[in-house]
């Protein structure tokens, strides 16, 4: 598991984060919603390790997240951030295999994984593509074979060995077809084992794919638990301040929402 006890963060005398704890649990998928400026990324980035807290600690399995090797957090844990720049003319193939950069593997093996994870992302045949022609949904999926590739090219990845996956808005340049067939992906992945940390906006996505929400406010977790929770719950409408109308799903009898005209 990865736990965080306590965690704050402050810059420039703000606290981004507040005494945040939360655990993510392998076979699980976690999604974290909030408001812009909520606290969501920079929480993200405490728990991949690229932001130190000001208190307060991080632990992977039991150890301490400041302890592990570069080489071995990479083995362990993939990070898809928001903001990727590419400055260099790389093919679709050559930007998923940076994320091999920890493994020593054959070319065919490679050749193969990466094959199969762009079938996977929806981007089958654009192994020479030039990543810059791309689309930004289309990159948005490469990027997301990248951070794949890094954890599927383990051959002991088990139960007793899981692995971490953090995405941050892994969908927000994708059209409806393509957000459904990613968060069915990292849903499936979360059932194989997979602990699953990912940042969302839409509300109604997040409740019908989360085994677990946590919703922050100003750097403070105001909600953790089930989405069906949040069924008897006012919290999302008084978290995000909007006028909205909350329903059930006709199939999932999860809780969704409709703004008010």
């Amino acid at each position: 598991m990865l736990c965080i006890d306590n965690l704050t963060l402050i810059r420039a005398k703000k606290k981004l984060l507040n005494n945040v704890s939360l655990t993510l649990t392998p076979g699980e998928l976690t999604v974290i919603l909030g408001p812009n400026g909520a606290g969501k990324s920079t929480l993200l980035k405490c728990c991949s390790g690229a932001l130190e807290p000001d208190s307060g600690s991080i632990a992977l399995e039991q150890t301490s997240l400041a302890e592990w090797a570069l080489t071995s957090l990479a083995k362990k844990r993939a990070v898809l951030t928001q903001q990727i720049h590419m400055p260099f003319s790389l093919t679709a193939k050559e930007v998923v295999s940076l994320g091999l950069a920890p493994w020593s593997i054959t070319d065919k093996k490679a050749n193969q994984l990466i094959k199969l994870t762009l079938d996977d992302v929806g981007m089958a045949g654009t192994e020479q593509r030039y990543y810059t022609s791309l689309s930004g949904g289309e990159q948005q999926r490469i990027q997301l074979a990248r951070v794949l590739v890094q954890l599927f090219a383990d051959p002991t990845s088990s139960a007793s060995n899981p692995k971490y996956l953090l995405l941050d808005e892994p969908i927000s340049a994708l059209d409806l077809h393509q957000q459904q067939k990613v968060l069915r992906l990292i849903k499936a992945l979360a059932q194989q084992g997979l602990a699953v940390f990912c940042i969302l906006h839409d509300i109604n996505l997040a409740t019908l794919y989360a085994d677990k929400i946590i919703l922050l406010e100003q750097g403070n977790v105001v909600f953790s638990g089930q989405p069906s929770e949040l069924k008897n719950n006012n919290q999302i409408e008084t978290t995000y301040q909007a006028d909205l109308i909350r329903l059930t799903h006709n199939e999932s009898q999860l809780p969704q929402w409709q703004f008010r005209q």
